[in-house]
């Protein structure tokens, strides 16, 4: 009796138990380390989810995933309190939607083509909710991923989509197998049409790797920021005008000399790089700071030295009119040997907070020239490089190298980077991203990493590297958000016919039972 007792309890802690693990695994889903969390995640919460009622399974997500992913974001999204959960509400409440969607609709020990339900309509949610959310794809599930370079060249074909269906429906699929563990071999052919159709992803990954040769000619970059006690004043500025604070006209022009001594020397370091081989050199996210009336000096001392040195030079400078309310513009403006712009482009995409309330809002078209002496160059800005759709627009295709300067933070240098390096990925492009406060780096459209920069281990803050341009041809490029649609109409035509199944068994057994003879009294 007391092995049987044994036994129950371990059965009914089990799934609690593996709701914790779930919830400790969403945690490690912004880390390096996020590989393996990545696929045990939602096997761990759909298996507490099966075996437990439906509004215990769907409170429990709820509950656990917000405290989790709130916590988690303490790090990541610097802020209140309040802010951070909120948004992690706001995650868990959509995610606990989908499971006790799964729960109802598919419920336990259902057939294998069940098992295609949960990662149809968990993609469906990450596609839809990328298409309005300011976040863009910011906590897509298959970011998680970028550690495995062999995985990520699914995106060449299907996005972020097809990697995010495969690691949930990893999670549907063991639920499947443990649940018909008492079947034996009849287990067997569902578990091999999955393992067949991830060696398949495997192969695929590893053959278009093997067989990646140079995408193009070698271009010698530079990226360079300016950190530091140089940076001091300048920082301690932003910083100020961030937290909500105010300045005076005397402040401003404090301001401005700080940040006139970091524009100096990007400018020096911009020259010792053209000297020592640079073709093109880019400057961080905002490094070089200017009052707006001192734009023009700045890019008129940029081009005299793009010219002198035959370089390209991409000049990211933020510049503020502090007498108005969206007081900046945060600009990338590429510079061609010959001294003339090639091109200016303002940050589509300011950062929802203080960015996005103060700054004037670009296009959301990405600037290419085409044909230069290095390639077909665009540039984006930093968090304009979460949203894919951005870089499938028309005008971006021939695109071959993208320049994007960056300005992180610690709790999410890593992150953010590897977001980044999928759009090369997904398009095939080339890409140069220097960032401050973050991780800079250079990769081909195979993501193929030629220089990597930890602005927080380095004192000298310059990337270098012999980076190939040239365009990969990728599926994604021809077919664009196409999974992550079709696994909306999957989900919706899922769910329309569990209701229309629903009513209609509820209709015959009313029928059924208004046909049953009276008793006679």
């Amino acid at each position: 009796m007391s092995g049987r007792e044994d036994s129950r309890r371990v059965q009914v802690f089990l799934p609690w138990l593996a709701l914790v693990g779930g919830a400790g695994m969403s945690m490690l889903l912004n880390s390096r380390g996020s590989l393996l969390p990545g696929w045990l995640m939602g096997a761990l919460f759909l298996f507490f989810v099966r075996q437990q009622r439906p509004g215990v399974g769907f409170a429990g997500i709820l509950c656990v995933s917000t405290l989790a992913t709130g916590l988690a974001n303490l790090e990541v999204f610097p802020g209140s309190v309040a802010g951070s959960f909120g948004m992690a509400l706001g995650g868990a409440l959509f995610m606990a939607l989908v499971f006790l969607a799964d729960r109802l609709i598919v419920g336990p020990r259902a057939s294998f083509a069940g098992t295609f339900f949960l990662p149809a309509a968990m993609t469906w949610l990450e596609f839809f909710s990328s298409q309005g959310s300011p976040f863009g794809t910011w906590g897509a599930l298959a970011y998680t991923q970028a550690g495995a370079p062999v995985l990520v060249q699914l995106v060449s074909v299907t996005g972020l989509w097809g990697l995010t269906f495969l690691l949930v429906w990893f999670a549907s699929v063991a639920n499947w197998a443990f649940e018909h563990r008492d079947e034996g071999r009849r287990v067997l052919p569902g578990v091999a049409v999955f393992a067949g159709v991830l060696g398949v992803i495997l192969a695929f990954g590893a053959l278009r790797l093997a067989g990646a040769g140079s995408v193009g000619e070698p271009v010698r970059v530079a990226g360079i920021t300016v950190a530091g006690e140089v940076a001091a004043g300048r920082e301690a500025g932003l910083s100020r005008l961030i937290q909500g604070g105010t300045l005076g006209d005397e402040d401003w022009r404090a301001f401005a000399e700080a940040s006139g001594a970091v524009n100096e020397e990007l400018l020096r370091l911009s020259e010792r790089e053209a000297e020592r081989g640079a073709k093109l050199i880019l400057w961080s996210e905002g490094n070089a700071v200017v009052l707006a009336g001192q734009l023009p000096a700045l890019l008129s001392r940029g081009s005299a030295l793009a010219r002198a040195r035959s370089v390209w030079l991409g000049m990211a400078v933020a510049s503020f009119e502090p007498s108005e309310e969206r007081m900046l513009r945060n600009e990338l403006i590429l510079v061609g040997p010959d001294g003339n712009v090639a091109w200016r482009y303002v940050k589509a995409r300011p950062v929802p907070g203080w960015e996005a309330d103060h700054s004037i809002a670009g296009s959301k078209e990405v600037p290419v020239l085409r044909d230069s002496s290095v390639g077909s160059v665009g540039g984006a800005i930093c968090f304009d490089g979460d949203f894919p759709a951005d870089f499938a627009d028309p005008t971006s295709r021939g695109l071959e190298l993208l320049l994007l300067p960056a300005s992180d933070w610690r709790g999410i240098s890593s992150p953010h980077m590897r977001q980044a390096v999928f759009r090369s990925v997904e398009q095939g492009f080339s890409m140069l991203r220097q960032a401050n406060q973050g991780l800079s780096v250079a990769v081909d459209g195979y993501g193929r990493v030629y220089g990597e920069l930890d602005h927080f281990t380095t004192e000298e803050r310059v990337l270098r590297a012999e980076l190939p341009v040239g365009r990969v041809p990728t599926l994604y490029a021809l077919i664009g958000d196409s999974v992550g649609l079709l696994s909306g109409l999957v989900t919706l035509g899922w769910v329309g016919w569990a209701v229309v199944r629903g009513l209609t068994r509820r209709w015959r057994a009313r029928e059924g039972l208004h046909a049953q003879p009276t008793p006679e009294l």
